[in-house]
């Protein structure tokens, strides 16, 4: 019912309101084993995701012969499902299948190791994630590219930075300025994925870590993640660390925007908001994954932030 309803809020212009009351439920399995999964899905150009809960049951409401989207479902180690939303229509199972993957493992005894993108948790005070020019935080993925000297150099840890507190933006019309109003962050949990450069167009390529690194944090605005356990290979001198949005009901939370008229406008954004380093690098590191799944550079920030507040230990020979 949660799924239901974040969607039904975010899809409505899908369908005309006397086509409202129908809806269409669907179970996402394992093709193998029948399990349900936890899939990130995603509608193209309407800019809408969500992720499922355990039981991998969603709903989309209306008329799905009149709907002229696309719809994509992706879970780590999966193949990618990729359909119309008029597809839908007469289906209440959708089949994922497990991808075949490699084992990049490399026994070796790294004798050194250095720490990437090093910062001051001080110098942190601007985060992506929130919402953006009115908008809704739209982005899957952000991720922050990493460069090393050496080849099959090993990954053993990360920290990251994230605002830990929620903000709601006021805007002063006298002054011409914005007022914030602080509150509480929750719990909040998000994935953790580790990419290979893709050598074609340089950017986040293929997953370099076969297991789910699922991170949950209540109150600190750190998250140190050791890796040693998952051998994580870095079989060239590109990496990527990205942060996975896990857009479910715990996740979300609600801004309230004014406007010149002091209209109110409720905006759904989902936790965790990473930080950004107040650098200006020559390259801009950080790419983000839009609803269609493509890989993108995030220039919000540029030039001010080229980096996200994430550091990387890697181990070397």
């Amino acid at each position: 019912m949660k799924i239901f309803l974040t969607f039904i809020s975010c899809i409505m212009w899908l369908a005309s309101s006397a086509q409202q009351e129908k809806r269409n439920t669907f179970h996402l399995v394992d093709t193998a084993t029948n399990k349900p999964l936890t899939v990130s899905v995603s509608i193209v150009r309407a800019k809408l995701a969500i992720t499922t809960e355990n039981d991998g049951v969603f709903m989309i409401p209306g008329d799905l012969k009149l709907m002229t989207d696309t719809i994509i479902f992706s879970v780590q180690n999966y193949d990618q499902l990729k359909m119309s939303l008029k597809a839908l229509e007469g289906l209440d199972t959708l089949r994922l299948s497990k991808a075949i993957l490699k084992n990049n493992y490399i026994k070796s005894t790294f004798l050194k190791d250095t720490l990437l993108n090093d910062f001051e948790d001080s110098d942190v005070v601007y985060f992506a994630g929130l919402h953006q020019n009115g908008e809704g935080f739209n982005y899957l993925q952000l991720a922050q590219r990493f460069d090393i000297d050496k080849t099959n150099s090993r990954l053993d840890a990360i920290q990251l930075n994230r605002l830990s507190f929620n903000i709601n933006t006021n805007h002063d019309i006298v002054n011409n300025d914005k007022m914030y109003d602080y509150l509480d962050i929750e719990y909040t949990k998000f994935k953790v994925r580790i990419y290979d450069i893709d050598p074609a167009t340089g950017k986040p390529g293929k997953d370099l870590c076969t297991d789910i690194i699922e991170i949950k944090i209540a109150d600190s605005k750190k998250a140190r993640i050791d890796l040693k356990k998952y051998n994580i290979i870095i079989p060239n001198k590109t990496f990527f660390v990205a942060v996975e949005w896990m857009r479910d009901y715990y996740n979300a939370h609600y801004t309230y925007v004014f406007n010149y008229k002091r209209d109110a406008e409720k905006i759904i954004s989902y936790k965790p908001a990473i930080g950004i380093l107040p650098i200006s690098n020559k390259n801009l590191n950080i790419w983000a994954m839009d609803t269609s799944r493509n890989w993108i550079p995030y220039d919000t920030f540029s030039p001010f932030g080229t980096d996200l507040a994430i550091k990387a230990k890697v181990a070397y020979n």
